[in-house]
């Protein structure tokens, strides 16, 4: 069994332990409702507190706290926990409350964009490597105009009179606007190949048949810029999409970890203090 194996393997089990002792607890405790809500909630906030910790140990990699990988590895297996752990505090009905409500959307947040952010995180890295060329994300913008500005340069080379030439012709009606518009996200974040990339393929392959051998040489040359082009913009997408998911993810822990905290306040206050 591999290392990677194993460690998934371990995790696993620990988690299904976790997950079976809270349950049993909670089965347990079913008689007296406090004593099921302060122990689940108590452990549910140090889970918290515990996933909130993992950006400050990415924050500060030479202290000997452990390997990123194995903090990863407890940040994803911690966080299936707390789902449990969160049914068994919050459990039905819905929380109907201003801050109830507030607390659990936060919850529901953090959690659901971690799944996202997990699935990204184990995809878009390879579908990155696969398309080679590393591009900075900051630089796509300077790339893209490269390549139009050679598109076009293209055009224009050995033409007196580009506005008769065909391809220039073609390249103002069918090429220009794709390579100014960055649309079809979604197409590059889930099949990686946008539609109008395809349609504007085949419209090349077409036009070829309407021009002779230079002209063919020249949109050939212009139809591979085209697809550096295309894959730029996944790159792009793909590179986005983590950014922002970071906006999302480590902002919406931050202000659940404030709310549970006011929670955690709020709740000993009306019940006479810690038991």
């Amino acid at each position: 069994m591999s290392v990677f194996v194993r460690r998934r393997f371990v995790g696993a089990s620990l988690t299904i332990v976790a997950v079976i002792a809270a349950v049993l607890l909670a089965v347990g405790a079913a008689g007296s409702i406090a004593a099921t809500g302060y122990t689940s909630g108590w452990t549910l906030f140090g889970l918290i507190v515990f996933l909130a910790a993992y950006r400050v140990r990415k924050a500060i990699p030479f202290l000997p706290l452990g390997t990123s990988a194995a903090w990863l590895q407890l940040h994803i297996y911690c966080a299936l926990l707390t789902m449990v752990l969160y049914l068994l505090h919050a459990g039905p009905p819905l929380p109907t409350g201003i801050f109830e409500s507030t607390l659990a959307l936060l919850y529901l947040t953090v959690f659901m964009s971690g799944v996202v952010g997990l699935m990204m995180s184990r995809s878009f890295p390879a579908r990155l490597t696969m398309l080679g060329g590393e591009v900075i994300f900051e630089q796509i913008p300077i790339v893209r105009h490269q390549l139009q500005t050679q598109v076009e340069a293209l055009v224009l080379t050995g033409n007196t009179d580009s506005q008769a030439s065909a391809v220039a012709e073609f390249y103002r009606d069918r090429i220009r606007p794709y390579l100014l518009s960055h649309r079809d996200v979604l197409s590059h974040l889930t099949r990686g190949e946008s539609v109008r990339w395809h349609q504007l393929s085949r419209s090349i392959d077409d036009q070829r048949r309407y021009l002779n051998a230079d002209e063919q040489h020249v949109l050939d040359e212009i139809k591979d810029l085209i697809r550096q082009k295309h894959e730029l913009d996944t790159k792009y997408a793909l590179q986005a999409a983590l950014k922002v998911w970071l906006f999302v993810h480590v902002p919406a822990t931050w202000a659940l970890l404030i709310f549970s905290l006011c929670h955690v306040v709020l709740v000993h206050a009306w019940t006479g203090g810690l038991r």
